[in-house]
């Protein structure tokens, strides 16, 4: 792990336990009041483990209260993409794994990953209050020198030291696991049932209360916004009669893990639906192309007519076609391309990039699913464009850059909007 963290800092950390990856936030050790605090994203001694980061990238725009609420570098996170929730290579912790690390022996990279492993287990049962997994730990010999690195095990006493934690790991770990694992809440999983092996797995899925709590959160969003909302379908929601059905469309799509999502070009504006598949994006489509509606009944009629397509093989997909859920996008879930290449066109109303950042993220989740290199290319972080969307998700934008520099913004990213356009299937 990196040393040298920046003080009051929060990293994406990830988990692999039980054959399952989980990811959650860490606070390193920061001072406040004289203090030092270490916190994870949870709350009454539970870490939320997450099955992917644009899961936890949604949980964080909820109202839920956890440990990390207040902490001084919260609202860097609250607001960040799936992509900046991903961790490095260095914060992945393999608690599977680790049996394999000591069978590889003590070189430089199985002691080195071997004690990060332990530390950050450490750290999580001591925010958590969980002993025994501090008193199964202390029984195993040699587990103190794994920090100063694999130099304590290369000389002869030192591979006798190596077996016997060895050996020490066999017996306790699991234990330690075990009790761990009690202070373990996965938060919204998503399962594919790609296979009919899997099935029966996927039946018994199920979210627990802080799923509620969120799905409760954003179905009040939908709500406050349902009018505008529903603009695609024609008419207009109103009443507690249709804040009432906003609302449990609002909850039913958030319990299968397939949310719509609106997209506004200058030509046109359409709904489709998304998730996330062990991270990558999928939308409603085939053959590298999205499927995109014009109205929301079109959308509800395509799904019911049961066309093939890529998200076909989602565990949910089939409480999808039995569900009379009206296709209403979330505020977050709603991509104005033509907003954003006005603003750098200068015909809007101010200079704002978070419209742009918002739409580069829905650009790059298309483009990752259509295959679009280019896409994937003008919207990296060297080029002009990717540092305006990170200074747009940063909300560093208030100064308008110098002309020329706007016009090379513009035509980047009128670039981009012109190949994304070309992998959209249109409906009515």
């Amino acid at each position: 792990m990196d040393e040298n963290l920046p003080a009051e800092s929060i990293v994406p950390i990830a988990l692999v336990l039980d054959e399952r990856t989980g990811y959650t936030l860490w606070a390193p050790p920061w001072e406040e009041d004289g203090e030092e605090w270490q916190a994870f994203l949870g709350s009454g001694g539970k870490i939320n483990l997450f099955t992917s980061p644009a899961q936890l990238a949604h949980y964080l725009t909820t109202d839920v209260e956890h440990d990390l609420t207040d902490h001084p570098a919260y609202d860097a996170v609250e607001g960040a993409s799936r992509r900046e929730l991903t961790p490095t290579e260095d914060y992945v912790f393999d608690l599977d794994g680790l049996y394999d690390l000591v069978a590889a022996g003590p070189d430089r990279w199985s002691v080195g990953e071997l004690a990060d492993t332990i530390d950050m287990v450490e750290r999580m049962a001591e925010c958590c209050e969980v002993d025994a997994v501090e008193e199964h730990l202390g029984a195993i010999p040699g587990l103190g020198l794994l920090d100063d690195g694999h130099v304590a095990f290369v000389t002869r006493g030192g591979d006798a030291v190596w077996t016997d934690l060895a050996a020490g790991l066999g017996e306790h770990w699991e234990p330690v696991l075990e009790a761990l694992g009690g202070a373990l809440t996965w938060v919204t999983p998503v399962e594919l049932a790609e296979d009919e092996n899997d099935e029966d797995d996927d039946a018994d899925t199920t979210a627990d209360s802080e799923l509620e709590s969120e799905a409760d959160s954003d179905a009040d969003e939908v709500v406050d916004d349902v009018v505008g909302a529903t603009a695609l379908s024609g008419g207009e929601l109103v009443g507690a009669e249709a804040a009432a059905d906003a609302r449990a469309a609002a909850e039913f799509w958030e319990s299968v893990g397939i949310l719509p999502v609106q997209l506004r070009f200058a030509e046109s504006t359409g709904l489709t639906l998304r998730c996330y598949v062990e991270d990558s994006a999928r939308f409603l489509g085939s053959e590298l192309t999205v499927d995109v509606f014009r109205s929301a009944e079109g959308l509800s009629e395509f799904v019911e007519e049961g066309e093939p397509h890529d998200l076909t093989g989602l565990a949910t997909w089939g409480a999808v076609v039995e569900a009379d859920a009206d296709p209403i996008p979330g505020e977050l879930d709603r991509y104005d391309f033509e907003l954003a290449s006005n603003i750098l066109a200068g015909t809007a109303d101010e200079w704002d990039l978070a419209p742009l950042a918002a739409c580069a993220e829905a650009a790059l989740d298309l483009a990752e699913y259509c295959e679009l290199p280019g896409v994937m290319e003008l919207l990296g972080p060297d080029t002009e464009l990717g540092q305006a969307v990170a200074a747009g998700q940063s909300d560093d934008d208030d100064e308008r850059p110098e002309p020329s520099e706007v016009a090379q913004l513009s035509e980047q990213w009128e670039a981009v909007v012109s190949e994304i356009v070309t992998c959209l299937r249109w409906h009515d």
